[in-house]
């Protein structure tokens, strides 16, 4: 008996890289990754330590700031004309794509896909990070299959780049609560700032009458 207690202790220990190699004694019931990867899988449970290990999410959130500044450094200039500048920037584009979709790849190998509680496309804010990278490989495509083959304008899909400035929240929980906050007193505000501009028409109207 004290052998078995001692043996489910050892298997009940925290996981470490160090570790990897070593499943646990007792199989995990946990919910499969991609149909794939168990609980004690070695890759998914590499991939969980590398999501939550706080240098790769310092890393991520630098990238997210770095990608916000070329953004608001882009000029764009009328018949699709491009500066210098704009031409350089454009460049970084894929390096920025690339990266968040091995963040998003991470994130789906150690969580699951969309199937069970938990998973990445359970979460709001990371449903938000998957429609901004499926987005902008659309926005990678060839010039030439864009002109030929696809009668549609992408510049509304380029547009969709302005919201990679809010997977900083999805980095960041103390923002969640904030936006959350914002959002559940945009009500109220409404209704205040509806009193407030029927008192501002009042006094506009009144104005006109005098003068």
């Amino acid at each position: 008996a004290a052998q078995e207690a001692a043996a489910q202790q050892r298997a009940g220990r925290d996981w470490s890289p160090s570790n990897m190699g070593q499943p646990p004694n007792q199989p995990s019931k946990g919910p499969s990754s991609l149909f794939l990867l168990s609980e004690d899988n070695p890759l998914r449970r590499y991939t969980r330590f590398i999501i939550e290990w706080p240098p790769f999410e310092y890393a991520v959130l630098l990238t997210i700031i770095a990608n916000c500044v070329v953004l608001a450094l882009e000029e764009h200039l009328p018949q699709g004309d491009k500066t210098t500048l704009a031409k350089k920037l454009e460049q970084t584009e894929s390096y920025f794509l690339g990266i968040f979709c091995v963040e998003a790849s991470l994130k789906i190998l150690a969580l699951g896909f969309v199937l069970h509680r938990g998973s990445y496309l359970r979460n709001i804010w990371n449903i938000m990070d998957f429609f901004v990278v499926v987005t902008g490989f659309i926005t990678q495509m060839p010039q030439s299959t864009q002109q030929n083959d696809l009668d549609v304008d992408l510049r509304t899909l380029r547009a969709i780049r302005v919201l990679r400035p809010l997977k900083l929240v999805s980095g960041i929980p103390s923002l969640q609560v904030v936006l959350k906050s914002i959002i559940k007193a945009m009500a109220p505000l409404l209704q205040i700032g509806l009193l407030v501009l029927f008192a501002i028409v009042i006094f506009a109207i009144i104005g006109l009458e005098f003068y």
